[in-house]
């Protein structure tokens, strides 16, 4: 098969004239229920919210904490530069760990990120705050399948032969970089994830508190060039990000270094385009740095709730804030939101094992959803019943893979 496959379905029963843009989120102060298309103007009231303690403290091993993962129903972690160049599986229930995992040939210069795509794991050696001018930036991956299994293996490494090593640089940096003092670069990041076979980035800018999402446009192992797509105000550095699993909701995490150090969360919600902040934009005011440490580890684990892992943190001789694994759901603050169905096997469509997280797409679903075709190499989805695609959404076969109707695919207008 040749390029990718993306069949797109609208609902055109009004002409293009007749669109109206506005807020489309009910759970804003603005919301247009006239409103056709998300023009991005949603405001929200202020919203406060304490993430619940969940392991308090974490593990010793993990005083620096500076990125957190959900991958193979386990919570993953490792420890910020100059720690040792492996991930750990954590128990969400108790401050034990269950394995370290090594990297052979890996180093940890600045480790600030991990992201999932479901088969492998991306850790992101980009930090870049001692003087903005590293030119070895770069993205260790490897597949979670080369990790044996915990109980026999405590402590395990991937050989440097399954490690691949993703090069780049930022096309907005002048090459070679201009070193600045500390903590004075926009060019530092810390939040990463993982789609469509693009790596996104979130820059942590300590000039201007906004954060510009840069897009890399491939996962295999090679020399890339970030490339900026838009830029959000935050006011405050970005330190994590995550895409709620199965759903489009992306999450930022990060804080203002100033006393007294509050963070915030935004909820990215009914974006569109391969961007993320052309839709609702909404900010979680969360505790300050006395309740929250330095949090730079945010995962989900369903498409709402989630994991905030925070750093040790010492301030002079008055307080010391352990390192501590906190829950958060946002479900009552972002509206309906678009899922993602994968199918990611060998098989019968109606076969729920054969779809990511055993997700099936219903038969209804909503209008912004996708569905993607991306069986196991060499293997085939098959479509044995009758299915009707939504308007409104959207239906992709990944490139190479086979996808074979013996009932019926029907196209909803």
């Amino acid at each position: 098969m040749g390029p990718a496959l993306s069949l797109v379905f609208l609902m055109l029963a009004n002409a293009a004239h007749s669109q109206v843009y506005g807020c489309k989120d009910p759970l804003s102060a603005n919301y247009n229920p006239a409103a056709t298309v998300n023009d991005g103007s949603c405001i929200y009231n202020t919203t406060t919210y304490t993430p619940a303690a969940k392991v308090d403290p974490l593990s010793d091993t993990l005083l620096e904490t500076s990125g957190l993962q959900m991958a193979g129903d386990f919570l993953w972690s490792f420890n910020d530069g100059g720690g040792a160049a492996a991930i750990y599986r954590m128990d969400t229930l108790t401050r034990n760990l269950l394995q370290q995992v090594n990297l052979a040939g890996a180093v940890n210069v600045d480790w600030e990120d991990i992201a999932f795509d479901g088969t492998y794991f991306y850790v992101g050696d980009f930090g870049n705050n001692a003087n903005g001018a590293r030119t070895d930036l770069k993205i260790y991956k490897f597949p979670l399948s080369a990790i044996p299994d915990y109980n026999t293996t405590p402590v395990a490494t991937i050989p440097a032969g399954l490690i691949s090593t993703i090069h780049f640089s930022y096309s907005d940096q002048p090459q070679p970089p201009v070193a600045t003092s500390s903590n004075s670069t926009k060019f530092d990041c810390e939040a990463m994830i993982v789609e469509d076979e693009k790596i996104h980035l979130f820059s942590k800018n300590w000039i201007d508190l906004n954060t510009t999402h840069y897009e890399i446009n491939g996962i295999a192992a090679g020399t890339y060039i970030a490339f900026p797509l838009e830029t959000l105000a935050t006011n405050y550095l970005v330190t994590a990000a995550d895409k709620g699993n199965g759903k489009k909701v992306v999450v930022l995490l990060g804080y203002k270094v100033v006393a007294p150090a509050n963070h915030y969360m935004h909820l990215l919600t009914d974006y569109s385009g391969g961007k993320y902040f052309n839709g609702n934009k909404r900010q979680i005011d969360l505790p300050n740095v006395t309740v929250m440490g330095q949090a730079e580890g945010i995962t989900f684990r369903t498409g709402t709730y989630g994991y905030i892992s925070n750093e040790r943190y010492t301030y002079l001789s008055f307080f010391t804030i352990a390192q501590k694994l906190r829950s958060f759901d946002i479900s009552n603050y972002i509206p309906a939101v678009a899922s993602v169905y994968n199918f990611t096997g060998n098989g019968n469509w109606e076969d729920a094992a054969n779809w990511n997280n055993n997700t099936m797409p219903p038969a209804s679903v909503m209008t912004g959803s996708e569905i993607i075709i991306d069986p196991l190499t060499g293997g085939t989805c098959s479509l044995n019943t009758s299915y009707t695609v939504s308007p409104g959404a959207k239906f992709t076969i990944a490139t190479g893979k086979s996808f074979v109707v013996h009932g019926g695919l029907n196209l909803a207008k």
